[in-house]
């Protein structure tokens, strides 16, 4: 489990530890730096926690050192430190003046380690995230006729940074026999947790609670190299493109969410994307059931509605509230501060994010009154 981030002088951060427990939610205005911790792990993850870092790769692509430095740093040091529960691993450059030539020098080369951790200690961590390790961006693909069918991903259930390989996994575990532990948190209320419920079946009803009804049939080409989704409602199956971008664009969410075992690491941006309210709230709670399962998830969102849900889930005695984490990021001009937020028993913040929770009482407010400010 990933226990703590520290960032210095990277982006819009000079000095800032994110202490992250099982479930961690970025919220806050756009632009304010919400995804730069995210982006520093994943640095780290698609390097496979190597002795260095390249600034380009299939997750990120933050730039040259000019990039990632900040901009009113107080000299020319950069830190990317991971505490984890296999150990403690860093990247980066030591406090030292740099000359134009040795910043020539750096502009395009892979952040070197810092720390120096065994052999051993790398290695643990690219076993544990070996094959439970999933990462979606914000920039899902939409409703396709086809998708990609591909023998050289990251892992068996690796559903590709945009979810193209959703439909592959899909009907892989629909043909296998993958069940849930009959105490696993992330089983839907409706199932019948005395049974053995498959992960298919699980699927389905929680994808029910965001469009009713739903079935999705997934079926894969593997000598054209495509794969397809279609859905069903009632007796009628329909084609991706003509069902729209909510239920393409939160099937691979809902799917990673269910999908990685305990000690597994989900990381996803902007899961409310093209959802409804309720769409959005019950996601909320799938998410926050696969943090008490044990996977480790990490979320950046703009959505009250998610993050609400989420804080049902304590209320409703489902969720140890100790496992969520709320980090409200701000952009105070020339670098970005950041407040801790948790959730008690009852599903109460200890703080209240303001320009993110109040927009809906600011607005009804001018409603009534008819006036502004």
């Amino acid at each position: 489990m990933i226990n703590e981030v520290t960032l210095k002088n990277f982006k819009c951060y000079k000095e800032q530890p994110f202490k992250f427990t099982n479930l961690t939610v970025f919220c806050g205005n756009n632009s304010a730096g919400k995804s730069t911790a995210i982006q520093a792990l994943l640095l780290a993850f698609q390097n496979n926690f190597s002795s260095k870092l390249e600034l380009t790769g299939d997750y990120v692509q933050p730039g040259s050192y000019d990039d990632i430095h900040n901009r009113n740093a107080e000299d020319d040091s950069l830190l990317i430190k991971f505490s984890t529960s296999k150990g403690d691993i860093s990247w980066g450059y030591n406090d030292v003046e740099f000359d134009s030539q040795k910043r020539r020098e750096v502009e395009e080369a892979p952040l070197p380690l810092l720390s120096s951790p065994s052999d051993v200690i790398k290695e643990e961590l690219r076993e544990l995230y070996k094959d439970d390790f999933i990462f979606l961006t914000a920039e899902r693909w939409g409703p396709r006729s086809n998708y990609p069918y591909s023998t050289k991903r990251r892992s068996e259930h690796w559903l590709g940074v945009h979810g193209e390989y959703t439909p592959q996994v899909l009907e892989a575990i629909t043909r296998s026999s993958l069940r849930f532990p009959t105490q696993d948190a992330r089983i839907h209320p409706k199932a019948d947790r005395d049974a053995v419920t498959s992960l298919a079946d699980n699927l389905y009803e929680w994808m029910g609670e965001i469009s009713p009804g739903v079935f999705i049939k997934a079926q894969s080409l593997k000598d054209a190299d495509i794969a397809t989704n279609q859905y069903r409602f009632g007796n009628h199956f329909y084609r991706a493109v003509n069902v729209g971008f909510g239920l393409s664009y939160v099937l691979p969410v809902v799917l990673a969410l269910l999908i990685t075992k305990p000690g597994g690491l989900v990381i996803v941006e902007n899961p409310e994307a093209h959802l409804h309210p309720k769409g959005q709230s019950y996601l909320g709670r799938l998410i926050a059931l696969a943090a008490q399962s044990g996977v480790q998830v990490i979320v950046e969102t703009h959505s009250d509605h998610v993050i609400n849900g989420i804080r049902l889930m304590p209320r409703l005695g489902l969720v140890e509230f100790e496992k969520i984490s709320i980090y409200q990021v701000f952009n105070s001009g020339e670098n970005s501060d950041v407040k801790r937020i948790t959730v008690d028993e009852q599903g109460q913040l200890s703080e209240w994010p303001e320009e993110f929770f109040d927009q809906q009482l600011i607005d009804m407010d001018i409603l009534m009154s008819g006036k502004e400010g």
